[in-house]
């Protein structure tokens, strides 16, 4: 599946579209971070829970709650915002 990359996600993986064969929004994330262990931290606070102001869309409808375990299928569209702030 595609994966799209924004802001942070976009800088530190250095791609702002990458190609992955995973099965589960969880499996993404991990991939993700295994890529590269700097982004754990938008994705995930302290405890390890997943942080809710990553908006993750799935050909084009966002994931309200985000559920990782949520099964991704061939050719899905995910989108990766991680929100931007700023002052």
């Amino acid at each position: 599946m595609r994966v799209r990359l924004f802001h942070e996600l976009k800088a530190a993986i250095g791609q702002s579209e990458i190609e992955l064969n995973v099965d589960t929004l969880d499996d993404l994330v991990r991939s993700l971070v295994s890529k590269q262990e700097s982004i754990r931290s938008l994705f995930f606070d302290a405890a390890g829970k997943l942080r809710s102001y990553t908006m993750i869309y799935i050909n084009n409808t966002a994931q309200n709650p985000q559920e990782l375990s949520r099964k991704l299928n061939d050719g899905d569209l995910i989108l990766l915002v991680p929100t931007a702030a700023g002052g």
